[in-house]
Order: C-alpha cells, then sequence, then structure tokens
C-alpha cells in the first residue's frame, strides 16, 4: 500500500531529484528573452522559442545587458522551489545569442510596412478640436479601461466614452481589434478611437505587431491613438497611428480637454473685468461729487452777486416815480430769484446742511465722526455725526 505524502514532503522529494540529477546544473540554454524585469538587484525573465518557455531568475545583478527579444546563451542550473511550487532556472552568466526571432519579425513587418508607405504622415489624422466622445478599443476588465476613464472625466466630466471589449492577448485578439475599429469607427457620435492595453513580454503585444491591423488603422475615417504598452514599448501599431500615447493615461490627456482650466480662466477674467468696471465707476463718481461741489458754489456766489446787483438798481428804480412799471417788473424778477435761494426752503422746514464751509449735497460725502453744520429758519446746529445710511 502506497504511503500519504504531504505537500512538504513530495516537494522536497522532488527537489532533491533535481538536485542530485547532474545534467541539470552547469547547463546552458538558448532561448529569446521575454518578461525581463529588474527588481532590487535581481534579475527576472523567461528564455523561449517556438514551442517551450522556461522561467528564469538571476540574483545580485547590478546592471542589465540584455532586452527584450535578445537572443541569449544563459548558463545555470535548474532547481524546483517547493515553497512557491515553481521549477526556475537560476542563471549564473548571459551572453547574447543575436536578435529573437519575434523581434527579428517585426523589424521585418515594420521595414515591409515602412517601404509601402503606410506610416506616412499623410494617413495622420490631427485630433478634433471640440471632442465630445472617445471610443475605446481595449479590455473592459483590465486596469487600463479605469486608468483612461479616470483621467479623462478629471479633465472633463462631462466627456463620454463608448468602449469595445476586445482580446487584448492571445489567439483571436487581432480580430476583436480590428472589428473594434471598424465598429467604432462607423459611430458618428465617436470623434476619435483610442487602442489601448497594458505592458506585457513581446509575445503579449504580438496582436499590435500585425500588417492587418495596421491596414485597419490607416483605412479608418476618424484618428486613432495608440496607447499599447509601457513607454518603452514601440508597436506597428503605434506606427500606423495618428497619435501614439506612450501609456493608456496619457491617451487620455491628450485627448480630453481640461475645461476646469477654462472654467479658471474665465473666472480670471470676469474677476478682472469687476475690477475695472469698479474702478471706472468709482472715478466718474469721484468727478461727478467734485464737479456737483464746484457748480452749487458758483451758484451760490453768482447768486449772492445778482441779489447785491440787483438790490442796487431796484433802490435807484425806487427813487425815480417814473420808473415805477420798470420797478414792478425788476420786483417780480427778483421774487423768483428769491425762490432759488435755499434759505426759502429752509424757513419752510427743510434745512441746510454744510460741512467746512461747503454745502453737503448727499450722505455719502459725509463720514462717521465728522463734524456738519445743520441750519434752521431760526438757527445753527454744530452736530457730529454718529452714522450715514446710504439709501443706494
Amino acid at each position: 500500500m502506497l504511503r500519504t505524502l504531504s505537500v512538504t514532503e513530495l516537494s522536497t522529494y522532488v527537489s532533491n531529484i533535481f538536485e542530485m540529477e547532474e545534467l541539470l546544473h552547469g547547463v546552458s540554454v538558448v532561448g529569446e528573452v521575454s518578461g525581463l524585469s529588474f527588481v532590487r538587484g535581481n534579475l527576472f525573465f523567461s528564455l523561449k522559442d517556438e514551442n517551450s518557455i522556461l522561467p528564469c531568475v538571476m540574483f545580485g545583478v547590478n546592471g542589465c545587458n540584455i532586452k527584450e527579444g535578445d537572443s541569449v546563451v544563459a548558463k545555470g542550473s535548474v532547481k524546483y522551489y517547493g515553497k512557491s511550487g515553481k521549477l526556475n532556472f537560476y542563471v549564473n552568466a548571459v551572453a547574447p545569442a543575436g536578435n529573437g526571432v519575434l523581434y527579428q519579425k517585426f523589424l521585418e513587418m515594420k521595414e515591409k510596412l515602412e517601404k509601402e508607405g503606410i506610416f506616412d504622415k499623410k494617413y495622420k489624422k490631427p485630433l478634433p478640436k471640440n471632442i465630445k466622445t472617445i471610443g475605446v478599443v481595449t479590455s473592459a476588465t483590465g486596469a487600463v479601461l479605469h486608468d483612461i476613464e479616470r483621467v479623462a472625466h478629471r479633465r472633463n466630466p462631462l466627456l463620454n466614452i463608448i468602449v469595445y471589449p476586445a482580446k487584448v492577448q492571445g489567439v483571436g485578439a487581432e480580430q476583436t481589434i480590428c472589428r473594434g475599429l471598424r465598429h467604432l469607427d462607423k459611430m458618428e457620435e465617436v470623434d476619435v478611437i483610442v487602442i489601448a492595453r497594458g505592458g506585457g513580454s513581446i509575445e503579449d503585444l504580438s496582436p499590435f505587431n500585425t500588417e492587418l491591423l495596421a491596414r485597419e488603422i490607416v483605412a479608418t475615417s476618424k484618428p486613432v491613438v495608440s496607447a499599447v504598452g509601457h513607454e518603452t514599448d514601440f508597436t506597428i501599431c503605434d506606427f500606423a497611428s495618428s497619435i501614439r500615447a506612450a501609456t493608456p493615461s496619457e491617451s487620455a490627456e491628450l485627448i480630453a480637454r481640461d475645461v476646469m482650466e477654462d472654467v479658471r480662466k474665465i473666472k480670471s477674467l470676469l474677476d478682472r473685468v469687476v475690477y475695472l468696471s469698479f474702478n471706472i465707476l468709482e472715478d466718474k463718481f469721484k468727478f461727478i461729487d467734485t464737479n456737483v461741489v464746484r457748480v452749487w458754489d458758483l451758484f451760490d456766489k453768482k447768486t449772492k452777486l445778482a441779489d447785491k446787483q440787483l438790490s442796487k438798481v431796484v433802490a435807484k428804480l425806487n427813487s425815480v416815480k417814473r420808473f415805477d412799471k420798470i420797478a414792478q417788473k425788476v420786483e417780480i424778477l427778483s421774487n423768483k430769484l428769491m425762490l432759488l435761494d435755499p434759505n426759502i426752503y429752509v424757513k419752510h422746514g427743510w434745512v441746510k446742511v454744510t460741512k467746512g464751509g461747503k454745502v453737503a449735497k448727499s450722505a455719502g460725502s459725509i463720514k462717521v465722526g465728522q463734524e456738519v453744520n445743520i441750519e434752521f429758519a431760526d438757527g445753527q446746529i454744530l452736530s457730529k455725526v454718529l452714522e450715514v445710511k446710504n439709501e443706494f
């Protein structure tokens, strides 16, 4: 009867088998670099060929002399790590073995389409000035869509986003991306189309490195923004599109107009208009107040002078009886002139307010704490202002 093993016991047994097998130590493996990452001095990547893939780890690396898509010869040992249940190839040294197969195919495709003129500027379409709706071809479940929506709506909350859910990796991804392009291109309300996915290895991005997708992009009537991979990733999709964004978030920055900045500019202009308007009005009111006081003072002086002159004329006319009729007319004129005298109104209950010897024409010309003279028909009162209430 076979004994029942614990997970640890079986993992330890398998690990010991790998440790004892001499063929798995000091072995050299040739393959194409994929999924390269550098974390805290350790290098993580995979070696692959057309049929298989081998996870690799290289500890204590000061620098990285290999890049994605390189074909290399790696020397090391195969070990089974029981805690994670993974088999890894622990690499001691890496030497270049020429460009990888997938990367070489990418370069050949790029050169072919470039010679054909697929990447020419004549196929690049400018972004519309007033973008209201964005069409996005991407995975409906990934973080990419969330990043685009978050950035776009932060800059323009009214922006409409229509998503065509597509496969962005694996078998059939290329066809769904092309269908998404055609579908969004037919929608009249869509102003610009974004093709987006996150970063990945060269094989993960292979659906975006095809001739079919490049021709589909060029045939699209609307501008296409490529937002595929990280900033260092370049694809055929990037070269064929009207605009390349380094990341999906950057595509939203490029497309979505910052309407909040427009609001801030308009508010700043309105504040300036209000400020200038108040300054102009204040200057006009000061000018009017100054001139009203000057006219009133001039009128008062002219009235007093005319009264004196008229009194002299009347006295002379009264001394000559033959000028009685003229005297009557003069008296009538004198009475009319007296009606212009503010003292007449004082006798009927009105008061005359003066400040510093000048007549105060409005409550706005008097300030709290100032002294004013209030003239009645039978006397004057010197007052100190405690409060000023303006009607307007």
